[in-house]
Formats: structure tokens, C-alpha cells, sequence
């Protein structure tokens, strides 16, 4: 008997979350919703300021010029935007770095989200001092302050959104004991799900809101949100397990300041992007037209590469000595304890190579003096990051369905005609059915179970109103045309996600493996580099007949977006999925927050990409652009195929004993 009551016990706490689930759910779910919100409006925001500001500046711009307008302003938007999420994607080491070595995870998040706020709060000030401007005798001030305001609320979330990114999934692990470890896989499905959950929603609602009510609210409620999400995890703060930084102190403070100051040559590559992106001004067309492509992209490298020597050496300068610094107190550091990081195992395998015997490689020296997994980890990291250097590129090319893909949406027939009772019906009774999803979760995670027949019942509910809805719509027959906002289309991409990846799974992978053939992970991240390279050449397809469509006034409707979006979420789903996964296998135990810190630097180093090509939109057609795009992911997406081909790894698993 006693025996049994035992082992139900066990049962019950496996099947049971841990009591800080809920508070990490709910912040998690609020804090996307604030993220994809404010970025869904970012570039069609920005473009139309500095549209306004050129205007006002040279009152009377017509034909050419006008266009000409048009384009340097979305140019400058397009880089605004990527340089601010190569800054989401390179505050991550830092982050990682202050939790695990220094403060912990709890200060980290919490402290850094009140900086995630604040960036919120100044966008918010910012759109209304556009307000502001717009009734002024001096608008380009009041345009100034919003600009300037922009770049320091950019900032401030770009340090804060990168600074917990880390963290938080993290900090999740660490609430789960042997005991429940079970449940470890389905919370990462749940953040999965709200992430792609909360961005659906931010993507279609915030755009409503900046078309009726203005920036001031639309850049406000994402900010809301990041204050409800900031509090939902400060009530948890006695729920949470929390594992103590290692090995903190001195020696973790020291750890801390040298990353940082090695970090400084990306911080310092987005600045000097950032300053010289508004101020460069790219070869004229007549190259591209009379000399050809080499000549013309060769010219644009040379005469970009110059303007940012001259401009922003500065920069370079200021992080060159703080390169220094950090290797005077990395070297501090390791005369106090020495560290087995992948930096410090590499210095110290190349401070060791003459001691290396007849027939022995590079780390056989880390072997011989910390053992055999510490010397694994180096080479497997430096195997893992010259295949993931090609992924880059495609990050380059996802990420600007947050740009240049809404500039494409923004230039389409964006109205369709839809039934009416149904339409009204689909949108309130999503949101319903998703609320109650929202509680059902919260409560799940909460481990209070929902009766199952509650559930089915409001599913009943909804599909009933939806039949009547239908009913009623084919016997009124009544239609309306809805105007679609640019900005929403990128929806699609958050709705996929949660489509494609079971229906992947459901329909190809699992049914291959059944047959005994298996897809490993670098094929399947070989085939969506190369869906990418796709899914820019219909973008380009589709743009090229949006321009030759233009001078007759007609336009293409904004649904044939629709497929462009298929194959790149499909693309992501085989990449970024099936990278994370690829990644944290193959390298060692100790190197796996170095491999994911690895990782965040791709998509960084493809949103600097983009931000460098962006001047090229002044030149180019759009169309034209896309395929400058296009060819680059193809020629990454060969060079990854090789690299793919040729690699020979090993695979790490937790439950593997050490050694």
C-alpha cells in the first residue's frame, strides 16, 4: 500500500508544472506581442517620417524627384530597421554572459525588461512629438525629436529584447528537476506556440491601431503589454527556482568586462552602418546599365567600404582599444582561475602547440590537460560556425518580411471583398475562441485541468456560429470590401509556422522514416536554403509585374503575396528549427550556450548584410533588389550543400555521462 501511494505520488509531480511555468508563460506571451507589434509598423513608420521630413525640408517635389524622395526613404527605413534587429541579435552574449557568470537570471530579465520598457515608452513620447509637428510653425523640429526619439527607444529595446532572449528559455530548464523532466519538451512547445500565438496578433492589430488612433498609441500598447509582461514576472519572483551565477564574483565581473569589450567591434559595425547608411550615396544606374553587374557591385563595395572609413573610423578606433582592455583582463582572469571556455581552451591550445608530440593536432594539448571532453569542445564549435557562416545569408532574406516584403504589400491592391456576416463573425469569434485558448493554457500550465467536455463545448460554439454566419451570408448575400493594411500580410508567417511544422512532420518526415529513410537535419537545412533563394525569386517575379503593371495604374493584388510567404516560412521551419536542433546535438555540453550565442550572431550578421545592401533600393528597382537577393542565397545555399557534405561531426546529448 505504502508502496503505492508512493509511486502515485511520483506519477503526479511528473505530470505536474513547476509553480514559476505560468509567470514565465505569461511574460513570455506578453513580451512577443509587444516585440512583433512595434516592429510589424517599424518600417512602414519610419519610411513615411523621413518621407515627411524631406518634404517639408523641399516643399514641391513632383515627378522623378519625387520618386527619388520615395526611394531614399525607404532605403534609410529599411536600414533603420535591420540595424535595430542586428542589435536584438547581438545583445544575447551579453545577456547570457551578466546571468550565468555574474548576476543570475532573475535580475537579469527583470532589470533588463524595465530597460525594454522604457525603449517602448520613449517610441510612444516619440510618435507624439509627430503629432505634435504636424500642427506646428516648426514641424522639422518637432521631426527631429521624433527621429533622435526613435533611435534611442530602438536602442533601449534592442538592449533590452536581446538581453533576456537568452535568458528566459533558459530559465525555464532550470525550473524543472529529474523528477519532471518529462514536461521539459512540452513547455518548449508551448513557447514555441505563444511566441508565433502573440505575433499573429500584434501583426494584425497594432498596424489598425496606427492607421486610426496614430503612432503616439500604436508604439504605446506594445509598451503596455511589455509592462504587463515585466509584472506578470515579478509576481512569480517566489515561484522560481534559481540556479546561482557561476562562478560570479571577481572572477565572473571579469568575465563579464572582457566579452564585453571583445563584443565591441559589433556594436561598433552597427553604428558606423547606421551613421553613414543616410549620408552614402551609391554609383549612378548608368554603371549598372553600361559597364554591367560586376562593375557596377564592385564600384558599390569599394565606394561604401571607403565612406565608411572616412565617416566612422572613429568607431573602429574606440573598439580596437577596447580589444585591448579585454585581453588585458581576459588575461587577468585566467591568471586567477583558468577558465575552459571556448576562447580560453583556444588560447590556450595555441599558447601550448610546441608541446604537442609527433602526429598530434592543435587541441591534443587541451586533452592532455583538462580531459577529453573540454578538448572536443573548441574543434566542434570552429566545425559548427563555418557551416552556420553561409546561414547568414538566409537570415538576411527572412527577415525582411519585415521590410522591403511590406514595402512590395504596400504597392498592391490591398482590397478584398468578403462576406459580411462571416468576415465580422471570423474576427470576433477568433479572438474569443483565442482568449479562452489563452486560459486554457495559463490554466494547464498552472496545473488546473479544464474539463474536457468545457473545451469541446465553446469548439461546438464556434463552429455553430460559424455555420449560421455562412447561412446567413448565402441568404443575404450581403458583401464588403475591407481594406488590408500593408503590414498585416506578414502575419502569414507567425500562421504558417503553426501549420507548416506539423504538417511536415505529419506528411513527409514521419512517412519517409517509416520507409527507413531518414533526413538529417544539414539536408533539410540545405533544402530550405535553397526554398529561400525561392521564395525571393517569386517575390522578384511577382515585383517585376507590379512595376510593369505601374504606368497603366493597375495593380497586383496583395493574395499573390501568399506564395512568396508559403515557401520562405517553409524555408524557416527547415533552417531555423532544424538549425537550433543541429546545433545544440553537436556540440559538447560546455559549449552549448557558445554554439546557440553562435547562432543569434548569424541572423545579427544577416541583418547587417541587408542594412549595407539597403542604399542599393535608392538605384535599383525593387524587383532588382530582390534579386541581388536571390542570387546571393543561391550561391550560400551551394556552398552551405558542400559544407554540409563534407562535415563530420559527433553528437552531444545531456544524458550522456561525462567524459
Amino acid at each position: 500500500m505504502g508502496t503505492d501511494s508512493t509511486a502515485n505520488a511520483a506519477n503526479d509531480e511528473a505530470r505536474r508544472f513547476p509553480p514559476g511555468i505560468p509567470y514565465i508563460v505569461g511574460n513570455e506571451g506578453a513580451e512577443r506581442f509587444s516585440y512583433y507589434g512595434m516592429r510589424a509598423i517599424l518600417k512602414t513608420y519610419l519610411a513615411s517620417l523621413y518621407l515627411k521630413m524631406t518634404l517639408t525640408a523641399e516643399p514641391g517635389l513632383t515627378g522623378e524627384a519625387l520618386e527619388a524622395a520615395q526611394k531614399a526613404a525607404s532605403s534609410k527605413a529599411t536600414a533603420v530597421t535591420h540595424l535595430f534587429m542586428a542589435g536584438v541579435y547581438a545583445f544575447p552574449m551579453i545577456g547570457a554572459l551578466l546571468a550565468d557568470r555574474l548576476l543570475g537570471k532573475f535580475p537579469v530579465i527583470f532589470w533588463l525588461s524595465l530597460v525594454y520598457c522604457a525603449g517602448h515608452g520613449t517610441l510612444a513620447v516619440a510618435g507624439a512629438f509627430d503629432s505634435i509637428g504636424d500642427g506646428s510653425s516648426d514641424p522639422l523640429s518637432w521631426y527631429g525629436l521624433t527621429e533622435w526619439g526613435f533611435y534611442v527607444g530602438l536602442a533601449l529595446i534592442a538592449i533590452g529584447s536581446g538581453g533576456i532572449k537568452p535568458c528566459v528559455s533558459a530559465n525555464v530548464g532550470d525550473q524543472f528537476t529529474a523528477k519532471n523532466a518529462g514536461l521539459v519538451s512540452i513547455v518548449f512547445q508551448i513557447f514555441y506556440f505563444i511566441i508565433n500565438f502573440g505575433s499573429f496578433f500584434a501583426t494584425i492589430v497594432i498596424p489598425i491601431l496606427k492607421d486610426s488612433v496614430g503612432p503616439h498609441l500604436a508604439f504605446g500598447v506594445p509598451g503596455i503589454a511589455m509592462g504587463i509582461a515585466t509584472l506578470v514576472f515579478w509576481l512569480g519572483r517566489k515561484r522560481f527556482l534559481r540556479v546561482p551565477p557561476r562562478p560570479g564574483g571577481t572572477l565572473g565581473l571579469l568575465d563579464v568586462l572582457s566579452s564585453t569589450c571583445f563584443f565591441s567591434p559589433i556594436v561598433a559595425t552597427i553604428i558606423a552602418v547606421f551613421v553613414v547608411s543616410d549620408g552614402y550615396q551609391p554609383p549612378p544606374r548608368a554603371l549598372l546599365e553600361q559597364h554591367g553587374a560586376a562593375a557596377f557591385y564592385g564600384e558599390y563595395l569599394r565606394t561604401y567600404l571607403g565612406y565608411l572609413a572616412v565617416h566612422s573610423w572613429h568607431w573602429f578606433a574606440a573598439s580596437a582599444v577596447l580589444l585591448v582592455v579585454g585581453w588585458l583582463l581576459f588575461l587577468a582572469r585566467q591568471k586567477r582561475a583558468q577558465d575552459t571556455g571556448f576562447l580560453a581552451m583556444l588560447v590556450y591550445a595555441l599558447a601550448h602547440r610546441r608541446e604537442r608530440r609527433p602526429g598530434e593536432r592543435l587541441f591534443d594539448v587541451v586533452r592532455a590537460r583538462f580531459g577529453d571532453e573540454v578538448a572536443e569542445g573548441p574543434p566542434a564549435v570552429l566545425r559548427i560556425v563555418l557551416v552556420f557562416s553561409m546561414v547568414s545569408v538566409f537570415w538576411a532574406l527572412f527577415d525582411q518580411h519585415a521590410s522591403t516584403w511590406i514595402t512590395q504589400a504596400s504597392r498592391m491592391d490591398l482590397v478584398i471583398r468578403v462576406p459580411q456576416t462571416s468576415f465580422s463573425y471570423w474576427i470576433w469569434g477568433t479572438v474569443a475562441l483565442s482568449i479562452y485558448g489563452g486560459i486554457w493554457l495559463f490554466l494547464w500550465v498552472s496545473n488546473v485541468r479544464v474539463p474536457a467536455r468545457v473545451t469541446w463545448a465553446a469548439i461546438g460554439l464556434f463552429v455553430a456560429g460559424a455555420v449560421a454566419a455562412a447561412i446567413a451570408d448565402a441568404v443575404q448575400g450581403v458583401r464588403v470590401e475591407h481594406r488590408l493594411r500593408p503590414e498585416q500580410i506578414s502575419a502569414l508567417n507567425p500562421l504558417m509556422v503553426m501549420m507548416i511544422i506539423p504538417a511536415l512532420n505529419a506528411g513527409l518526415f514521419r512517412p519517409l522514416e517509416r520507409r527507413g529513410i531518414v533526413v538529417r537535419p544539414l539536408q533539410k537545412m540545405t533544402a530550405g536554403m535553397f526554398l529561400a533563394a525561392v521564395a525571393f525569386a517569386a517575390a522578384a517575379i511577382l515585383q517585376s509585374r507590379i512595376e510593369a503593371l505601374h504606368a497603366s495604374g493597375e495593380k497586383v493584388h496583395v493574395l499573390w503575396q501568399v506564395v512568396q510567404y508559403l515557401v520562405m516560412t517553409t524555408a524557416e521551419v527547415l533552417v531555423s528549427v532544424t538549425g537550433l536542433e543541429f546545433a545544440y546535438t553537436q556540440a559538447p555540453r560546455a559549449m552549448k550556450s557558445t554554439i546557440m550565442g553562435f547562432w543569434l550572431l548569424c541572423v545579427m550578421a544577416g541583418n547587417i548584410l541587408v542594412a549595407f545592401l539597403a542604399p542599393m533600393e535608392t538605384i535599383l528597382e525593387l524587383s532588382e533588389f530582390f534579386w541581388v537577393f536571390t542570387a546571393l542565397m543561391a550561391g550560400a545555399a551551394v556552398l552551405f550543400a558542400v559544407m554540409a557534405y563534407f562535415y563530420k561531426g559527433k553528437t552531444y546529448l545531456q544524458a550522456e555521462s561525462p567524459g
